[in-house]
């Protein structure tokens, strides 16, 4: 790679370009962190860079719309220390360990986060949560700003206890127009998505138009509402499907009102569903029975991160008085008292992407289907490009919006990946070499102030 620095001409020669629609093998060229030119020559005739891309992928970077944290930061809580066990959140420490978790999303290939939080008294959350809104607002703005796309409210609109998963039911309130507005006047506006479970009925419905008319994205899950209570909350605004097949969420093969949550989302043309595909939440087979029936524009890959995801040395932790522990392959997490249970996930983006990758390229059975045909490799592709950047980008209303990101398109932002997609085996893996923050290159702005959270710590 050629470059000067601070550049603000790039150009990204001899890439096979994952475009919306297709694969295609040529050039790219991005000014002032827009992509401004897709094709098979070059038009720039000084760039301040050049990056060689040949035999290499590019990518839109994945948006991760449901994760909780990462290597050792959780939103809800703070910085966990794992030699006392405990979560550190005062403002210099949470702020410092908000940035490290961007880094290692973007590390991830991750270039937007919507970071989620848990069931918590309601004055933790509003602290959090003007933390969060202090960092975004005040200072310069970096491009780990840029990644911090906003909040997601799972656990406080919750109600059953059997569909708790691994939230504390003593913190699930009422839904709430008031309580909302609190929540969101904290933030500085910052919170994108709500869980609302439609069991709460009117109470629900009201908070659901409310969100609606506000262009915050209404979801549902950990729920037991009915197919008839789902269905009139589909018809006030709710538009996204909590972790689907997860959570748990409930589903009735009866006749009785309209079945259950599962049911009703996968009759609906208009509702996402988010799935956590490490194939632990949900086995392989339901996801692509899922993707059949849902169809590759509808679904979204999250990975609903803990603090645990890319933290070597965590074995057990507690959380609200509820205990969790990593399974002994080292690759999930589950409540540690009931192993059936599984606790949040340690799934990083790029491992979404392979997983899902090798799952539409081989030969799989399904549940409901009795064999998933592979697709050809570039098809999946851009099959699975979508999942992880197109439709996340789409349902939080950025893909075609002065944002403008979600897929790789002249006038969009320049955030992107470049990584080798290699054949190990009987399965393929991408390797990311270089992640693009609108236009800038995670080389290019390290060691702005980042802190591993031990440094914090000290």
């Amino acid at each position: 790679m050629n470059k000067k620095s601070n550049p603000k001409k790039i150009q990204i020669i001899n890439g096979n370009i994952i475009l919306p629609a297709a694969v295609f093998s040529g050039n790219l060229e991005i000014e002032e962190g827009r992509i401004t030119y897709i094709g098979p020559g070059c038009r720039m005739t000084n760039p301040d860079c050049q990056i060689n891309a040949i035999g290499r992928y590019i990518l839109p970077g994945f948006i991760d719309i449901h994760t909780n944290g990462i290597a050792g930061f959780d939103l809800t809580n703070g910085v966990y220390d794992l030699e006392s066990g405990r979560f550190r959140n005062d403002e210099a420490t949470y702020i410092k360990g908000l940035e490290w978790a961007l880094y290692r999303y973007a590390k991830t290939g991750v270039t937007r986060a919507i970071l989620t939080s848990l069931a918590a008294p309601l004055g933790q959350l509003k602290r959090i949560f003007s933390y969060v809104n202090k960092y975004k607002s005040e200072g310069a703005q970096t491009p780990w700003k840029d990644i911090l796309g906003g909040l997601f409210v799972e656990g406080t609109f919750m109600k059953l206890v059997s569909f708790r998963g691994a939230h504390n039911p003593g913190y699930f309130k009422k839904p709430s127009v008031e309580l909302f507005d609190d929540l969101q006047k904290m933030s500085g506006g910052m919170i994108k998505v709500v869980n609302v479970v439609p069991e709460w009925d009117q109470s629900a419905l009201q908070l659901i138009r409310y969100l609606a008319a506000r262009n915050v994205i209404c979801a549902a899950g950990h729920t037991g509402a009915t197919g008839r209570q789902y269905e009139l909350a589909i018809q006030n605004g709710l538009r996204l499907a909590v972790h689907f097949l997860n959570g748990p969420t409930g589903s009735s093969s009866k006749s009785l009102d309209g079945g259950g949550a599962v049911e009703t989302v996968l009759r609906s043309d208009s509702m996402f569903v988010e799935l956590i595909v490490d194939g632990y939440h949900v086995d392989k087979a339901y996801v692509l029975d899922t993707i059949k029936r849902k169809n590759y524009d509808r679904v979204i890959a999250i990975t609903d991160s803990m603090f645990a995801a890319e933290l070597p040395g965590l074995k057990q932790f507690k959380i609200f008085n509820i205990t969790g522990k990593v399974a002994e392959n080292g690759e999930y997490l589950q409540i540690a008292d009931r192993e059936d249970a599984l606790f949040g996930s340690k799934l990083v983006m790029v491992e979404a992407f392979n997983n899902l990758l090798n799952w539409l390229t081989a030969p799989t059975g399904g549940i409901w289907n009795v064999l998933h045909e592979p697709l050809d490799f570039n098809q999946a592709l851009v099959k699975v490009s979508s999942m992880c950047s197109d439709n996340p980008a789409r349902v939080l209303g950025i893909y075609n919006s002065q944002d403008n990101t979600g897929s790789i398109e002249i006038g969009k932002r320049a955030d992107l990946l470049i990584g080798e997609i290699a054949r190990v085996g009987e399965k393929y893996r991408f390797n990311i070499n270089q992640v693009m923050v609108n236009g800038m290159t995670i080389d290019e702005f390290t060691g702005q102030g980042i802190t591993e959270p031990v440094a914090v710590l000290a």
